[in-house]
């Protein structure tokens, strides 16, 4: 596939890198706490099985949990693996891109100019910047390498190759939902680039056939997920109060992802879109009108084959979250990225038509042709350089939510995160304030009602504690952090029989919940219950072997029980852990 195109491979790449050159000193931020470093179950491949058949946060991606699996055992907390894996993903994805368009237009320059800007464009930095959504990139390059082979299969005709694809599209599905569109892309292939043979009747039901397996493919996936399964997705209501005021507000959300895409600037990690107010709501109005024209354009150009397939890309890749089934968010930046292979295909081939305009006057021509080289150098410096800047935005929590707070101030999950920020570098008092702004801001927020609620605690304020922690349990019942929260301040209340039924609670919504076995020892130990206290340590570290609490709680409870060589041997692996910590330290010495 490389080979007489090694030059080309090698530019991507080295344009990439630079790209992505200042991401390597990030540190983990946002959700890669969660779904990293306070993920038990990645940290022990006996979790494997249960990836196939459980969800994690709504979302059923075992083959990407798998990766994380892996990735954690060579990484561990070392930032710079997590950075290098989102890279090392984006820049083969980049160089897969000017692969599949070169087969597909068969036009080296232009695959050449698109897969460029593909790979440098700033709207990309939410997928490679967040350590945790560049897990997501495996799935998206199983998908792609998938579209590739059928390629291959629909101009060669070799079964070897329709088989690949079918395989590779199957790991896709288990690593990311975005390849679900995968039959409906051959479709739109076939359609555009090989209309002839499906005027012939033999080749189109063989073609058909083909359309067929692959839709059998994804239909027994979307069974074995929400029928048998039983996973249904992260939310189950629609953003928008229903289907219709939801659908009307995502021809809005259609309008600004293409106006980022031309326009990469005020990114945020939060995009907000105002809710439609009904049919006639003057945003839905111009939101419908601009994609009308957008589509009918596209229709009756379909002789364009490049201009067809790329605004068709566009909007199939961008179906899975057009909210069709609900999904926690109107938009995201990050689910841009497969999309906008179609703007980076569009962008080139205008670029190259501009180019090749036939002048009468040759110096015209001449002059025309560098302008465009310079316009096209210097679309790409802005571009790397946007990627540069927002790649700092991702630098630690505290840059990342305040930079997001200001660009969308009245956003009540970057308010939380801040807060959240605030409370570990100790700053109670500006936590607080964070927390009580994004209640204040979205009421419904369970997750800030959960923090405000331990905020409260941290003020001996527990009779609003305990009645702010209970709003979010009302509010999600299934939210075990929470009731691990209420544990904790019924156990500074000295209310030992409520507190040991909001840990057990935890334990039984979460099984694999480490931190609430952890805190029910606690309590149990402080009431001498200590053979169970011993079990449920023992627990919480054969869950996450990292947890350094849980190995300092156990060498006190094994000092306590005079078993002062494993107690020794605990406190040295808390203090292995967490080099830094006082308490740990202190232990030691």
């Amino acid at each position: 596939m490389i080979k007489n195109n090694y030059i080309i491979v090698i530019l991507i790449i080295v344009l990439s890198l630079i790209s992505y050159i200042n991401v390597f000193d990030n540190e983990f931020v946002w959700d890669d706490h969660d779904f990293i470093l306070d993920n038990a179950d990645i940290k022990s491949f006996s979790n494997i099985p249960s990836f196939f058949t459980e969800d994690v946060d709504g979302l059923y991606r075992p083959l990407r949990t798998v990766h994380y699996a892996v990735a954690y055992s060579v990484f561990r907390k070392n930032e710079f693996g997590y950075h290098l894996n989102s890279v090392f993903f984006h820049v083969l994805i980049s160089v897969l891109v000017f692969f599949i368009i070169k087969k597909i237009v068969n036009k080296k320059g232009i695959a050449l100019v698109a897969a460029l800007i593909f790979a440098v464009h700033p709207i990309h930095v939410e997928r490679v910047a967040n350590m945790t959504a560049g897990f997501d990139l495996l799935g998206i390059f199983l998908f792609l390498l998938a579209f590739y082979f059928y390629i291959l299969f629909s101009k060669i005709n070799d079964k070897k190759y329709f088989i690949v694809s079918i395989l590779l599209f199957i790991l896709a599905l288990f690593a990311s939902e975005e390849a679900i569109t995968l039959p409906f892309l051959i479709i739109l292939y076939e359609f555009t680039f090989n209309n002839e043979k499906l005027n012939k009747k033999n080749i189109k039901n063989s073609i058909l056939k083909n359309y067929l397996i692959f839709f059998m493919i994804a239909l027994s996936f979307i069974v074995l997920r929400f029928f048998i399964l039983g996973i249904s997705g992260r939310i189950e209501t629609y953003l928008g109060g229903s289907f219709y005021i939801t659908m009307l507000t995502m021809t809005k959300a259609f309008v600004k992802y293409i106006v980022l895409l031309i326009f990469p600037f005020n990114l945020t990690l939060f995009q907000e879109v105002p809710i439609a107010t009904g049919f006639f709501d003057l945003g839905v109005l111009l939101s419908i009108f601009i994609l009308t024209l957008i589509l009918i354009f596209t229709i009756m150009n379909h002789k364009n084959k490049v201009i067809f397939f790329s605004v068709f890309w566009f909007f199939i890749t961008l179906a899975t979250f057009s909210n069709i089934i609900p999904i926690q968010i109107f938009m995201a930046e990050r689910y841009l990225y497969v999309p906008s292979i179609g703007f980076s295909i569009l962008v080139s081939f205008i670029l190259f038509n501009i180019y090749n305009l036939t002048l009468k006057n040759f110096k015209n021509k001449i002059i025309l042709k560098k302008i465009l080289i310079i316009l096209f150098i210097l679309l790409l410096s802005f571009y790397s350089i946007r990627t540069i800047i927002r790649n700092n935005d991702w630098q630690d929590n505290l840059t990342l939510w305040t930079k997001t707070i200001e660009t969308n101030p009245f956003n009540s999950m970057a308010h939380d995160n801040l807060g959240f920020t605030y409370d570990h570098f100790g700053d109670e008092e500006r936590a607080f304030f964070e927390f009580d702004k994004a209640v204040e801001l979205m009421p419904s927020n369970f997750r800030a009602l959960s923090n405000l609620g331990v905020a409260y605690g941290q003020r001996k304020e527990y009779d609003k504690a305990i009645l702010t922690l209970n709003k979010a349990i009302q509010i999600n019942p299934l939210h075990y952090r929470t009731y691990d929260k209420l544990g904790l301040i019924y156990f500074e209340l000295n209310q030992i029989g409520d507190s040991i039924g909001n840990f057990e609670k935890a334990i039984e919504i979460n099984p694999r919940y480490a931190k609430a076995y952890n805190d029910l020892a606690t309590v149990q130990g402080r009431i001498g219950q200590f053979d169970t206290a011993l079990e449920n340590l023992k627990t919480a570290i054969r869950l996450d072997r990292d947890y350094a609490d849980a190995h300092y709680n156990l060498g006190v409870l094994y000092e306590f029980l005079n078993e002062k060589g494993l107690a020794s041997k605990e406190f040295d692996i808390a203090i292995s852990l967490e080099s830094e910590n006082e308490l740990y330290k202190r232990k030691i010495n």
